[in-house]
């Protein structure tokens, strides 16, 4: 079995993702070869040491690239379809659980809808360019993400990508990642003063700081898009959670909340730490 991670020195949520991936089946069959393929410059060392000190994994065989140890299942996190393709050229059977992915919707309606908007020739042919780069970029993710034996997609956004862009819905799959707050102590520690914390991204499909928020009894103010939305800022039990906001009139919710009576404000508390407890 083989993990490919493009950030794997990093020390988020794809690095917990691969250490949960692998610590099952090498307890349950010890002798059973595991790699993590990386496109980032981290030393099969580096990586034999973080897995361990950060999450008690042992790999006995760090090895990179596909030709030098070829799998019998291939399990990606980076994202990138285009080595779906070739995992299957070597026999691999591909499952992946998918972050962002590479092409998004956002990124081809962006694209697409500047054609109205570029009265120049040079810009239009530039445009012209653009919608052919796209559309080969789709193209190789189709490929790729078709290659799939199943596929976990981050939050409901990221499964609405996947759905429409790799067109395998039956073989998807939402999951919830294995968030890990590090150190969840100065977390804690950072968040046990304040009431409420802001958040404004556009369209992210995830944010950690939301939920750290949350499960700090911090009410978050996070932005009407994405994962905030979608995942995150739900009721929990039929309870408010926190607020969502998309103007400035919206986000002076931290307001009402700096207001709010105790009660109100510890009952908003405990629904957003349970609703964390689901990350």
């Amino acid at each position: 079995m083989t993990v490919e991670e493009d950030q794997a020195q990093e020390t988020g949520e794809s690095v917990a993702l691969i250490c949960a991936t692998l610590r099952r089946p090498t307890w349950e069959s010890p002798d059973l070869d595991c790699a993590v393929f990386t496109g980032d410059n981290a030393s099969p060392q580096s990586l034999t040491s973080r897995a361990l000190d950060r999450f008690g994994v042992k790999l006995l065989h760090p090895r990179q690239a596909l030709c030098k140890f070829t799998p019998q299942f291939y399990f990606d996190t980076s994202g990138h379809t285009i080595t779906y393709s070739l995992a299957r050229i070597f026999g691999c059977k591909v499952t992946c659980y998918t972050n962002y992915t590479t092409i998004s919707l956002d990124m081809v309606s962006l694209v697409f809808s500047s054609t109205a908007q570029c009265p120049i020739m040079m810009l239009q042919l530039l445009s012209v360019r653009q919608h052919s780069a796209i559309k080969v970029q789709s193209g190789v993710v189709w490929v790729g993400g078709i290659q799939c034996t199943s596929c976990n997609g981050k939050f409901l956004r990221t499964r609405s990508h996947i759905d429409c862009l790799w067109k395998i819905p039956q073989r998807t799959e939402r999951v919830y990642p294995p968030v890990i707050l590090h150190p969840f102590r100065d977390v804690v520690q950072l968040l046990g003063g304040p009431v409420a914390g802001l958040h404004s991204m556009i369209d992210e499909h995830f944010r950690i700081s939301v939920v750290e928020h949350m499960a700090s009894g911090v009410i978050p103010i996070a932005h009407n898009s994405a994962g905030p939305k979608m995942d995150i800022v739900l009721d929990e039990g039929g309870r408010q959670t926190g607020f969502l906001a998309s103007n400035k009139e919206e986000y002076e919710a931290i307001l009402q909340v700096i207001k709010m009576p105790e009660a109100e404000r510890l009952a908003i508390d405990a629904a957003a730490r349970k609703r964390a407890q689901r990350f």
